[in-house]
């Protein structure tokens, strides 16, 4: 086996791509580079590059993993995502997310319930907005349904409420125009609620200013 290419990261100057045999391998940090002694043209012999993707990778890998878990909570896509953009191969990063799940460190349900709780409640997101960014971590649509549902994890008509009532404080809903109109349900849509929801909420802050 022949380095043939050896690449500094874009997005991390402190870690390199390791191209053997005109494909990419690995990726490992400077550290580590400058300790193994690789260098470009030069062979790679089987039992180094054994215990590289076997023993030093595996553990890179799992402290990356755990150092990114440790400022909050991550859902398993994103976990990937790290790994990837570090360039750890796919055998490695495939090791790494079954210990994380078997240990319960990454849990994509817990994190779908947190998640929904947090963006409705403390961001006041609405259904839309929020299965959108659920889709976009990576979270199954089975996982989060079953919690869209409860009260206590996400009330929207709450919620957008709240945000309609804070909004409009200063203004008469009874005589209120239509472009002002338009304007909070633009802002109460633009935030992931339906105009079913909307329209409720309009009706019931209404019937309280009678």
């Amino acid at each position: 086996m022949i380095i043939t290419k050896i690449e500094k990261q874009k997005n991390n100057n402190k870690r390199y791509s390791i191209f053997i045999d005109n494909e990419f391998a690995f990726g490992i940090d400077e550290i580590d580079l400058l300790y193994y002694k690789l260098k470009e043209n030069e062979v790679l012999d089987q039992e180094k590059y054994k215990y590289i993707n076997n023993k030093l990778l595996l553990k890179r890998a799992k402290d990356t993993a755990l150092k990114y878990l440790s400022f909050k909570m991550r859902s398993k896509k994103q976990v990937i995502d790290k790994l990837e953009d570090n360039g750890y191969p796919s055998i490695i990063i495939d090791k790494v997310i079954a210990l994380l799940e078997k240990y319960k460190y990454i849990d994509d349900e817990s994190f779908a319930k947190v998640f929904i709780k947090d963006k409705s409640s403390i961001k006041g997101y609405g259904l839309y907005k929020i299965k959108y960014e659920l889709k976009m971590l990576g979270i199954d649509e089975y996982i989060y349904e079953k919690y869209i549902i409860d009260k206590d994890i996400l009330d929207e008509e709450k919620e957008a409420k709240r945000l309609l009532s804070k909004k409009a404080k200063n203004l008469d809903l009874e005589n209120i125009d239509y472009k002002q109109k338009q304007k909070l349900y633009a802002y109460l849509a633009r935030r992931g609620f339906s105009y079913e929801i909307i329209n409720k909420v309009f009706a019931k802050l209404l019937e309280e200013e009678l």
